[in-house]
């Protein structure tokens, strides 16, 4: 199975403010590990480090032990990292089946030739690519199954949250990286979502590293979990023992 991921002593520095200092860690494949901490701890920008947004100060990642720090963002798509946003990246004026079918793009095979003449081939892929997307789609059921042909624009937030993910596993990536997936979602269906991350994941085979400020959310799907405060690594192990740990409870949590 494909999807480990390595990040040795991790470093961003703007202007002498270090957002990331020295952070490490490790997602084993086909895992789901959690990362947490406050506001302004660094979490984004780690994920940013990761998809090669953010240019880091000092970074060594390895996804399936090979160095892909020194890769643009386009090369680490195609390398098999994949992810969703704290802010919605979707496009309103489509529907949900051509929001989520455009998350196929790094594997396409047809010529722009192919592709501009809609020629048999073409149209052949892309019904797959749409069979594939319904697949994805039918995991959350009747909250997007009926709207497969609704603009974006028309749909609730958790419902564009839904899409985004479904849109990141067409391209079929060996890690996922998720910002919030649960972020206005109420208790039930956060417990819901979760559920359906398990049967996604597994359909596509993909490792998840999961930044989330619900900690029940974290606790229901990772078996390790990261905490970062003030850009430095705080903690890490199994959810239980970072949810004990008297610095993680001051931190983020708020208790002293």
């Amino acid at each position: 199975m494909t999807g480990n991921l390595q990040c040795r002593d991790v470093s961003v520095v703007f202007g002498g403010l270090a957002a990331l200092n020295g952070v490490s860690l490790n997602v084993g494949a086909g895992s789901f590990t959690g990362l947490i901490g406050p506001n302004g701890s660094g979490k984004t920008t780690l994920l940013n480090v990761v998809t090669g947004v953010q240019r880091p100060t000092h970074a060594e990642i390895e996804l399936d032990h090979r160095r892909i720090d020194h890769l643009t963002l386009h090369e680490r798509a195609r390398a098999g990292i994949a992810r969703t946003f704290q802010t919605l990246r979707l496009f309103d004026t489509l529907d949900v089946i051509d929001n989520v079918t455009l998350g196929a793009h790094r594997l396409c095979e047809r010529s722009a030739f192919e592709s501009v003449f809609h020629t048999s081939a073409a149209r052949r892929e892309l019904r797959r690519q749409r069979e594939v997307a319904e697949e994805l789609l039918a995991v959350f059921g009747e909250r997007l199954l009926p709207r497969l042909d609704q603009q974006i624009v028309t749909l609730s937030y958790a419902n564009r949250r839904r899409v985004e993910i479904a849109r990141a596993l067409m391209m079929r990536p060996a890690i996922l990286l998720l910002d919030e997936p649960a972020a206005g979602m109420n208790p039930a269906e956060t417990e819901e979502l979760a559920e359906q991350l398990r049967m996604l994941t597994a359909m596509v085979g993909c490792s998840v590293l999961l930044v989330e400020h619900k900690m029940d959310f974290i606790a229901a799907l990772c078996s390790e979990v990261y905490v970062l405060d003030h850009g430095s690594c705080l903690a890490h192990g199994p959810p239980s023992s970072v949810q004990q740990d008297p610095m993680v409870a001051e931190a983020f949590f708020g208790i002293e």
